[in-house]
């Protein structure tokens, strides 16, 4: 199938789709399992720690999936009570959510050392907050649909773990940013993020023509100084800007300019730019930074760019976009295809590891 052809359908099956949830209300995009969520195996893990990894993301994720529930809320405790998710979160370590729609009329905040977690169908309707989630602790197994700015957003020392962010931004067009995940500030630092699928943001208005309809949604954002964060498995795709943006990243941060802050392993960006429910913006897979000239009173990109393993495909413009940023980009493993520019100044070395996403392979899963 032709590119052209393969919008085409994508184009076809979400117009069906949305039109058919305007008229059901909290419903109109359906949740699936994750055809993107590869799942970490032991020998990657491995890979990972001998690359570098200095946050043991693999121990924080066993912490959070083997926790002993102190506290279940299910959707009925929640419809009787709207705070109860709250409650729950300030006086037990681990609160988990049954399956079912917690249409939240405000804001979740998850507390330092705090978990929450969801069953298979545990979905967050989030359609009348600016963001669904603020995390300072773990979150697991979850499904956040169509916040309307900000899906998830990270404070420090948090994690991210098996989660699905869907339409940051597209119910109510109010919006100046669509971010999935958001780690924004110097206050937003050494956060795990593994088995994340973001898709499908956007943003209505924006300070210029460059940020309105749709050029300021990205999939995953590290902005504005956040700096030590690690992705591994996380998929961004159809966002109606970049899929993963550093703009900023690691900006006046107390960090080695030699180090990676910035670490992605066995992840994909796809069809960025090319959202079928909304206009669209720039569409690059991997933005890296910024350059040094760009906005001079809020500092420069810190610290160095490591990606590995990963795969950028479809984009409508750059796969794997340095942006003009001056930091070191180390680029291992990584595919680009059907971008309108592939690896623009990035060069990618290659080492044999049969784990490395491919687009073809990727996209026929």
């Amino acid at each position: 199938m032709s590119e052209k052809s393969r919008i085409a359908v994508f184009w076809c099956f979400f117009s069906i789709v949305y039109d058919a949830g305007l008229a059901q209300g909290d419903e109109w995009l359906p949740i699936l399992n994750s055809e993107f969520i590869q799942g970490v195996t032991e020998e990657q893990w491995g890979i990972i720690e001998k690359v570098g990894e200095p946050l043991d993301c693999r121990s924080r994720v066993s912490r959070l999936t083997n926790a002993p529930v102190d506290n279940v809320v299910s959707l009925e405790d929640f419809q009787r009570d709207e705070d109860i998710i709250q409650k729950s979160l300030a006086k037990y370590s681990v609160t988990k959510l049954t399956s079912g729609d917690y249409k939240i009329t405000s804001e979740i905040r998850v507390p330092k050392g705090k978990i929450l977690i969801g069953e298979e169908k545990t979905r967050i309707l989030s359609d009348d907050v600016s963001f669904a989630i603020y995390n300072k602790g773990s979150i697991g197994n979850v499904i956040v649909i169509g916040a309307q700015e900000y899906g998830v957003i990270l404070g420090a020392n948090s994690d991210l773990y098996n989660v699905i962010i869907r339409n940051t931004g597209v119910s109510k067009k109010i919006n100046e940013i669509g971010n999935g995940v958001d780690s924004n500030g110097l206050k937003s630092h050494g956060n795990c993020i593994v088995s994340v699928e973001v898709s499908h943001g956007y943003n209505e208005k924006g300070t210029s023509p460059l940020t309105s309809k749709g050029g300021n949604a990205d999939g995953f954002a590290v902005r504005n100084g956040a700096h030590d964060i690690t992705f591994i498995d996380t998929h961004a795709h159809h966002n109606s800007d970049d899929g993963y943006d550093f703009w900023k990243g690691g900006a006046k941060a107390d960090i080695s300019d030699k180090n990676p802050t910035i670490r992605i392993f066995y992840s994909s960006s796809s069809f960025n730019g090319k959202n079928p429910l909304t206009p669209n913006g720039d569409g690059n897979g991997f933005k890296f930074g910024s350059g040094d000239n760009y906005n001079k009173s809020r500092g420069k990109d810190k610290g160095a760019r490591l990606i590995y393993g990963s795969a950028a495909c479809h984009n409508l413009a750059i796969g794997f976009d340095r942006n003009n940023t001056s930091r070191k980009i180390i680029s291992i493993n990584n595919h680009s295809y059907k971008n309108k520019k592939s690896f623009e100044k990035i060069f990618s070395s290659k080492q044999p590891d049969p784990y490395s996403l491919n687009c073809n392979k990727l996209l026929k899963k």
